[in-house]
């Protein structure tokens, strides 16, 4: 398997998650061994579920939070 990212090699990891809240503590995953990066099941699905597209040109509107502190 080919890193997204930098195109290195992932090996497979067994990884431990203490913050996790569900219960499941240990969850298997792909790690590349160059840059770190780490994919499992949850990661893939948010990336299959949402399209990423640059944050360009869009900024927030910030008059909601200027009401706020103004009353």
């Amino acid at each position: 398997m080919c890193c997204q990212r930098c195109h290195g090699l992932m090996v497979k990891d067994s990884f431990v998650d203490l913050r996790d809240d569900t219960g499941h503590l240990k969850f298997q995953g792909w790690r590349c061994v160059n840059c770190g990066e780490v994919i499992d099941h949850v990661v893939l699905t948010h990336r299959i579920n949402e399209l990423v597209l640059p944050y360009r040109g869009k900024t927030r509107d910030r008059r909601g939070w200027e009401r706020l502190v103004s009353v």
